[in-house]
C-alpha cells in the first residue's frame, strides 16, 4: 500500500489537454529541463457554454514572479512597496482633465489627489473632503483674492486687505472710540474717551480716593467703638442699618437657672454658676467620663443586659475569641420565608500566604436546586449568596463515612478505581498507544491503533478494523 497523497503529473512544461483530466482534477507540469522556471498547476473546470477548459492556478512560474518583486525601478518586474510604503518608478505620466468643478469625482475618496478644470483654468487639490482651488502667484494682486479698502465695506469672509487699508480701518476706529457703561439704576450711560472723564463717586457709608493712577474705595466709620461684645452673663445686643453696618453694640445680663429633664422622674433645676449638673450611669450598663470640659457617655468593657436584646441593623459584628451560645439549633435566614434568593450556611476567613484573604464554609446554594456545598479558597467575601464562579472558589473536601443504601454521583470523578470495566462506564483498561485512535470491541475493553505517520489517513482494513493508508492520484 503507497505511503503517500500524489496528484496527477508531468516531467514537461506542456499543459495538460482535456482528455487527461476530469473536472475538478489537478496536474502539475514540472518542467524538470528548465529546473521548473515554467512549472506551472492546472485544474480542469467547465465553462459558462459547459465545456471543458483548462485553467492555470498557480505554480513555480507565478511564484517566482512574487518572489522577484522589488521597490526597485525593474522593468518587466512586478512592483512591491518599501519599509515605508512607498514605490521606486521611472515616471508615473497620468491626466486628471474634468470639464466643469461639478465633474470633479469625491475629494474625501480621492483624498490627496490633483485634478485640473478645463472650465475655470484651474488647478485644484483634495483634502478635508473639499476640493481647493490652488492660487496663481503670477495674478495674485489682481485675483479675488487681494483688497485695497480702506473702510471695509465689503466685509468679505475670503479677501485679504493690504497693510495700508488695515492701518487706515484700525486709526479710524480708535478715534471714534467711547466707553460704555452702566450702573444698578440711571439706564445705560457713554463716555468719550477723547474728551470727557469718569467719575466713580462713593455711596452711603463709602469714599473713594484716587492717587497715581489708583482708585481706592474705603469704608466709612460707624458710631461703634471698636472691642469685644459679651460674656459668661451677658450677651450682645447689636443694631444693624440698612447697609449691613453695625451701627450700635452693647450687653444684656442672661438667666442663672438651668432646668433639667429626663425620660421619666419630675423636672429639676440647677443653678448656674452655684450647683454641679452630674450625668450617672448605671451598673454594667452605661458609664460616664468627665474630662477637659466634656462628658463622654458610652459602654464600659464588660456589659450585662438582663433582658432580652432585639437588633434591628443590618449587620452584627462580634469580636469576641470564644462565642459560647445555650441554644442547641441556631436558625439562619430567618426572613427567607416568601422566596428562595439567599444562599444559607457559615463560612470562615483564614490567610495561607501572609498577603491574600481567603474564605471556606459549607452553604445551601439556592441557585442550584437547594444542594449543600463545601468550599474553599474563595477570594471575595461572600454576601448574601456564594459567587461559585468568583476568583479562587474550588470544591472543599470532606473527610467522612458514608451511610446509605445507595449513593447517587452527578459529575465530577472517582479516583482509587483501577481498569474499571465498559459494563460500569470504564474503558476496561489502564492506559493506551500514544496517538493511537480508540474504537469499541463490544462489551470487552476498548481497542485503540497504532499511531499513524505524516499524510496517512484512516480507513476500513480486512474486517472492517480502522487501520492507517494512503492514496496515490497517478500520472498524465
Amino acid at each position: 500500500m503507497a505511503t503517500t497523497i500524489q496528484i496527477k503529473r508531468s516531467t514537461g512544461s506542456a499543459a495538460p489537454g482535456t482528455s487527461d483530466l476530469v473536472e475538478g482534477e489537478l496536474a502539475y507540469a514540472e518542467d524538470r529541463t528548465g529546473d521548473g522556471a515554467s512549472a506551472k498547476l492546472y485544474i480542469s473546470s467547465i465553462d459558462s457554454g459547459g465545456s471543458e477548459v483548462i485553467q492555470e492556478v498557480g505554480g513555480k512560474y507565478y511564484t517566482d514572479l512574487l518572489d522577484n518583486a522589488t521597490n526597485a525601478n525593474t522593468a518587466s518586474t512586478i512592483v512591491k512597496r518599501d519599509s515605508n510604503g512607498d514605490i521606486i518608478v521611472g515616471k508615473i505620466l497620468f491626466g486628471n482633465l474634468y470639464s466643469t468643478e461639478g465633474d470633479l469625482p469625491s475629494a474625501s475618496t480621492y483624498h490627496g489627489m490633483f485634478a485640473h478644470v478645463h472650465a475655470t483654468g484651474k488647478g485644484y487639490f483634495a483634502h478635508g473632503g473639499n476640493w481647493i482651488k490652488l492660487l496663481d502667484e503670477t495674478g495674485f494682486s489682481s485675483s479675488d483674492v487681494f483688497v485695497d479698502e480702506d473702510n471695509m465695506a465689503s466685509n468679505s469672509a475670503t479677501k485679504v486687505p493690504s497693510q495700508q487699508s488695515v492701518k487706515a480701518y484700525v486709526d479710524a476706529q480708535l478715534t471714534a472710540a467711547d466707553l460704555d457703561f452702566q450702573g444698578d439704576s440711571g439706564g445705560a450711560l457713554s463716555i468719550d474717551l477723547d474728551s470727557e472723564t469718569l467719575d466713580i463717586a462713593g455711596g452711603t457709608g463709602l469714599t473713594t480716593v484716587g492717587s497715581s493712577n489708583t482708585l481706592t474705595v474705603n469704608l466709612d466709620d460707624t458710631a461703634v467703638s471698636a472691642g469685644s461684645y459679651g460674656s459668661s452673663t451677658a450677651i450682645p445686643v447689636i443694631t444693624i442699618d440698612a447697609q449691613g453696618r453695625i451701627t450700635s453694640a452693647s450687653t444684656a445680663s442672661t438667666g442663672s437657672t438651668l432646668t433639667i429633664a429626663a425620660d421619666s422622674g419630675s423636672n429639676d433645676t440647677v443653678a448656674v454658676g452655684t450647683d454641679t449638673l452630674t450625668f450617672e450611669g448605671t451598673t454594667n450598663e452605661i458609664e460616664t467620663t468627665v474630662s477637659d470640659n466634656k462628658i463622654t457617655i458610652g459602654l464600659p468593657n464588660n456589659v450585662t443586659i438582663a433582658g432580652n436584646l432585639t437588633v434591628s441593623g443590618t449587620t452584627t459584628t462580634v469580636d469576641s475569641t470564644t462565642l459560647s451560645v445555650a441554644d442547641p439549633l441556631i436558625s439562619l435566614a430567618t426572613g427567607n420565608n416568601s422566596s428562595d434568593a439567599v444562599d444559607i450556611g457559615f463560612y470562615g476567613l483564614y490567610d495561607t500566604s501572609g498577603s491574600q484573604d481567603l474564605y471556606a464554609g459549607m452553604f445551601r446554594d439556592a441557585n442550584d436546586s437547594g444542594k449543600f456545598k463545601l468550599f474553599k479558597d474563595l477570594q471575595a467575601v461572600p454576601g448574601t449568596t456564594v459567587d461559585t464562579s468568583g476568583t479562587g472558589y474550588a470544591v472543599g473536601t470532606l473527610v467522612a463515612n458514608i451511610e446509605s443504601s445507595s449513593a447517587t454521583i452527578t459529575g465530577g470523578s472517582i479516583t482509587g478505581i483501577t481498569d474499571l470495566v465498559v459494563a460500569d462506564g470504564g474503558t476496561g483498561v489502564s492506559s493506551f498507544t500514544s496517538k493511537g485512535i480508540l474504537y469499541g470491541n463490544g462489551s470487552g475493553a476498548l481497542q485503540v491503533t497504532a499511531a499513524g505517520t505524516q499524510g496517512q489517513f484512516l480507513q476500513a482494513g480486512s474486517g472492517g478494523t480502522p487501520e492507517w493508508g494512503s492514496i496515490d492520484g497517478g500520472s498524465f
